[in-house]
């Protein structure tokens, strides 16, 4: 069994993380599949839900683009592998494991406030979805130094009620950490060093953002939002109100863990 960092824990911190559970020819597979997919070459034949960059585009921006899973057999084949969902069960104390979503983020080397992600958590951005249940892994698909921008965790936010003004859109920072201290004071907050292959694990309620890249190569996260059997679905109204009938169909929403 594999053993989550001791010093902290996904029940008592928001967020955990793994050790290597890929091997590297799974790993550099997926990550050429996420380039492919980032090119517009789709192995499937299936596009990506959504493409927040394209070719052409600015390449100091970060490259986000939703569900490339769909697009490429080798970003499949990383996201639905046995033990990663095995040990997502075990880190979350759950009996099943569904992906509902996944992103690439890519973010080269930054130009100013361009690899900047804002504070936010992700239930704020998911009105369909209770706030039990759900979380989200981040996989290294390269080293995650200090100097390349690591995913930052506030520890015990998850804990907290909603802070109005933070968002993961907005880039300036010393701002948001200005309402973070009007708010909560000093906070404990945890950078996401990986080694490639590694994993973080966190609550759709624990505060995170990131900041610039100043590596000279990319720093490469494939990031899975996962359902358990602990989340439950909201009514809503508008354009999101089917936007989980997905859950039905494995090919887009696959369980990774049955119990």
């Amino acid at each position: 069994m594999l053993h989550a960092d001791k010093h902290h824990n996904l029940q008592k911190d928001g967020f955990t993380f793994l050790p290597k559970i890929f091997n590297e020819d799974h790993l550099i597979s997926a990550r050429e599949g996420l380039w492919r997919v980032i090119n517009g070459q789709y192995n499937t034949g299936i596009e990506p839900e959504t493409r927040f960059w394209n070719p052409g585009d600015d390449p100091s921006k970060i490259i986000k683009i939703d569900k490339p899973h769909l697009c490429d057999n080798k970003v499949w084949d990383l996201i639905t592998d046995k033990s990663f969902g095995m040990a997502l069960a075990n880190e979350t104390r759950s009996k099943t494991i569904q992906i509902w979503h996944a992103q690439v983020v890519w973010k080269p080397k930054s130009k100013g406030k361009s690899g900047n992600a804002g504070w936010h958590r992700d239930a704020q951005y998911w009105p369909f979805w209770s706030t039990s249940g759900l979380f989200t892994a981040w996989i290294a698909l390269s080293d995650v130094s200090l100097r390349s921008g690591p995913v930052r965790f506030i520890s015990k936010s998850d804990k907290w009620e909603d802070v109005p003004g933070l968002d993961f859109f907005n880039k300036n920072l010393p701002t948001q950490d200005k309402i973070l201290k009007e708010y909560h004071g000093k906070t404990k907050v945890v950078n996401g060093l990986l080694k490639m292959g590694q994993i973080s694990i966190h609550s759709s309620l624990t505060y995170h953002s990131s900041t610039a890249n100043l590596e000279r190569d990319p720093r490469i996260g494939m990031v899975v939002h996962f359902c358990t059997d602990k989340a439950k679905r909201v009514p809503v109204a508008g354009e999101y109100s089917q936007y989980l009938d997905q859950l039905l169909d494995e090919a887009r929403a696959p369980f990774i863990y049955i119990g």
